[in-house]
């Protein structure tokens, strides 16, 4: 019977046990908070960063020469006939050229790209007139011709450090009916491939998945070199 009695010890010890486990949860449940507002101010201070697209479509019909600089541009490289006038098919015409900046540091003059509209150049057996993209820099005082896409451009990407935005071109393979959406970035002096993000086959119409990016990269890099889409 002596075994049933709470003594005033037994008591103690009870209360004294039962404070050190409330103790023992207040100093969980602290920790637990203060883990997670650790976790949450990290998430913060380094959030994930939203790759912001400048969409580029372009109509011939209504596209102007903005610069002043456009016809003596065109001239120095030769890629038109200063010979024809107005819209005639060759001249140097804002219907059949339009011009973007290159690079952010450099006037138009020095640096730039043109997108060439497909109805200036005849392509036997293609569906559709193919657009084309030029990049240019001027080298100690002469133009040179950096890149040529048989391909043009939808977009460009404000890259941290750099002069040079990334870029991204649009290409169809008429044959196969399949287009391709690349991203390419400024490396070594040029504009390199970088990976494909939409893909428009039989089989995928859209963004590329994470997981599939590097493997159909590496097929659609193959496809426009063998196709002569890059040059």
């Amino acid at each position: 019977m002596e075994n049933n009695i709470n003594t005033p010890e037994k008591k103690f010890y009870q209360r004294k046990s039962f404070l050190f486990m409330v103790f023992g949860l207040l100093c969980f449940g602290i920790m637990a908070i203060l883990m997670f507002r650790k976790s949450t101010v990290k998430k913060k201070d380094n959030p994930v960063k939203k790759v912001v697209t400048e969409e580029i479509s372009t109509n011939f019909r209504t596209n102007k020469f903005t610069e002043g600089q456009e016809y003596k541009i065109l001239a120095e490289l030769g890629i038109c006939d200063t010979t024809r006038v107005g819209d005639e098919l060759g001249a140097c015409s804002p219907k059949y050229f339009r011009f973007f900046p290159l690079n952010h540091k450099k006037k138009l003059s020095e640096s730039c790209m043109i997108l060439v509209n497909g109805i200036a150049y005849t392509d036997p057996g293609a569906k559709f007139p193919i657009r084309r993209t030029l990049v240019f820099e001027k080298e100690g005082g002469k133009w040179v011709s950096v890149n040529k896409f048989k391909g043009y451009i939808i977009g460009r990407r404000d890259v941290p450090n750099s002069d040079y935005d990334d870029i991204v071109m649009r290409f169809r393979l008429d044959e196969y009916d399949e287009a391709y959406h690349v991203v390419y970035t400024w490396k070594n002096g040029k504009y390199q491939f970088s990976y494909c993000e939409e893909l428009f086959t039989y089989y995928n119409k859209g963004k590329v998945r994470k997981e599939m990016i590097d493997s159909v990269s590496r097929e659609v890099e193959k496809i426009l070199l063998e196709e002569n889409l890059v040059f």
